[in-house]
């Protein structure tokens, strides 16, 4: 699978990972965020598999794990053996995954618009199932859930690939099985974090679930 990257700025590595159906130009670009911090740091910008310029395989077993493993090899592929991040969204999953399974590639993380999904939450299959539906329809007049209709909408909107979308919302589905399960276990994960952590989101935020659990548990972390 290729990865398309963009490097801008100079200064200490940052790594951004972007949100689910866009890619570098609607998450960083359009928004001025490449333009806000390319002066202080050298901004590390890929566009995740099944976005953007990247390949777009169909198959779910290509996603999941594989994902954050695509930003392992391309730090290694640039020689950068530690970074700071900045994730949005799925991007902030992604880093927020990287940072729990191998630690030592992360010097900061900054995840926005994320909440740690909720042990058991049926809520969360549901709406999984409602998304992936949605994207699969073959036009958007055939999605009868209000939210699945709006979620379709906006990812025609950025040009991409649904058939890739539906497989990369599918590998999360199938890769949420492998989650801790209880209350206890989220705690005792999160607070194994050792790099400053930082969550930033809306107050408005429709995402369901504790929009502050990652900085209540992660020591030393704010919100």
């Amino acid at each position: 699978v290729k990865i398309y990257y963009e490097i801008k700025g100079a200064g200490p590595d940052l790594f951004m990972i972007h949100g689910f159906a866009v890619n570098i130009d609607f998450n960083w670009k359009i928004t001025n965020c490449i333009k806000a911090l390319k002066d202080e740091n050298r901004l590390i910008l890929m566009d995740c598999r099944g976005h953007g310029k990247s390949d777009k395989p169909t198959d779910p077993a290509q996603y999941g794990a594989k994902m954050m493993e695509d930003i392992s090899k391309l730090m290694d592929h640039l020689s950068i053996e530690r970074s700071n991040f900045l994730g949005y969204s799925m991007g902030s999953r992604l880093t927020l995954n990287l940072l729990l399974s191998e630690p030592q590639r992360i010097n900061c993380a900054i995840l926005g618009g994320f909440v740690y999904p909720s042990p058991n939450d049926e809520q969360t299959t549901l709406r999984y199932d409602s998304y992936i539906n949605a994207l699969k329809a073959e036009s958007i007049e055939q999605v009868k859930d209000p939210v699945g209709q709006e979620f379709r909408k906006f990812a025609e909107s950025t040009g991409a690939n649904l058939n890739a979308l539906a497989a990369v919302m599918t590998g999360f589905d199938q890769e949420s099985e492998k989650i801790p399960t209880t209350q206890k276990q989220v705690k005792a994960v999160l607070k194994k974090i050792s790099v400053p952590v930082m969550t930033v989101m809306g107050s408005d935020d429709f995402l369901p679930g504790d929009k502050t659990l990652i900085a209540k548990l992660v020591p030393d972390a704010c919100h």
